[in-house]
């Protein structure tokens, strides 16, 4: 994985998304998904796209998407199934699934943009993020959206399923393709949200995840229940890397003093030769920051590190 690694943030690397793709269209589909999605969709342009959460009442997460907004429609990409939130809905409104019949490519890494140019009619560097042209792929119409998740030049390609071998054959033959959990990792280089890590037990504002909801929308589902939490909350999370090996749920130490615990670990793919682990931690808000050093009941040194502590060259440009 370490060779895929470096060929993502060197070169590029793609992956196929897993999940499933909904087409939600009709008149009153912004009013409808409103109160759904813990952002202001309503203010957004035509033809962007963004990422977010759809929370249960409890404001725990029930699916984390993303989502196209175009001229006439709405399309949502989801790990869970969505039908069952519209089924008692009523309006101008539909929702059907269609990953039967579109796939989404996803390639990350600044040598993406040279794949990407080849849709686009003027520099690509022009396209911003989180924008979306309408292109064809021999003859077909596609969407490509410059839209990514390890902060290096990332773009979307979405497209109907019998292009795809044609479109991987012509562009991805001799690109790496990533798995999962290199998904995971370069996401949580980024802070970009994980699905091991909010599937747990800790809240969204203490895994620090609550930048990607917008709390001035004054309503949407989870919100009542999410701000209550953060107000009765003491913890608050901090990416720490570590030269030997540690465990999860492991204590964690602080001048002899237990302040919080081991939450999520990863062994470390970067040339840092003082990583062998990165990890998270739920800690004491007190020692929720960057630079610290804590011992593990195990007596492995911790260092606490920014978030995000990895910083893409696309960040800058």
């Amino acid at each position: 994985m370490n060779k895929i690694y470096k060929e993502l943030r060197k070169n590029k690397a793609y992956r196929k998304f897993e999940g499933k793709i909904f087409e939600l269209k009709g008149e009153d589909v912004e009013d409808i998904l409103n109160p759904l999605i813990p952002k202001n969709i309503e203010f957004s342009d035509i033809d962007t796209c963004g990422f977010s959460f759809i929370l249960t009442d409890k404001g725990t997460v029930y699916s984390e998407i993303v989502f196209y907004k175009l001229e006439d429609k709405y399309i949502i990409f989801s790990n869970e199934d969505l039908l069952s939130l519209f089924s008692d809905i009523k309006g101008e409104f539909s929702i059907k699934e269609v990953s039967d019949e579109l796939s989404l490519i996803q390639i990350e890494g600044k040598e993406s943009r040279e794949i990407a140019q080849q849709f686009y009619d003027y520099d690509i560097s022009t396209l911003n993020f989180k924008f979306i042209t309408n292109t064809t792929y021999k003859g077909s119409d596609i969407i490509m959206a410059r839209f990514g998740y390890s902060g290096e030049f990332g773009y979307q390609f979405l497209l109907p399923n019998h292009l795809v071998l044609h479109f991987i054959d012509e562009f991805l033959a001799d690109t790496a393709q990533y798995d999962k959990e290199l998904d995971d990792y370069v996401k949580f280089e980024v802070n970009h949200p994980v699905y091991d890590v909010y599937r747990g037990q800790y809240n969204l504002f203490e895994l620090g995840y609550a930048w990607n909801l917008d709390f001035t929308k004054e309503e949407f589902k989870g919100r009542k229940a999410l701000l209550a939490d953060f107000e009765s909350s003491t913890k608050q999370s901090i990416v720490f890397s570590a030269s030997a090996e540690v465990q999860r749920d492991e204590s964690v130490y602080f001048d002899n003093q237990e302040i919080g615990k081991v939450y999520w670990l990863i062994k470390a793919l970067d040339e840092n030769p003082d990583r062998v682990y990165l990890g998270m931690l739920q800690v004491e808000r007190y020692y929720a920051h960057s630079g610290l050093h804590f011992l593990t009941e195990g007596g492995v040194v911790l260092e606490t590190l920014s978030n995000p502590y990895v910083i893409p060259e696309s960040w800058s440009k």
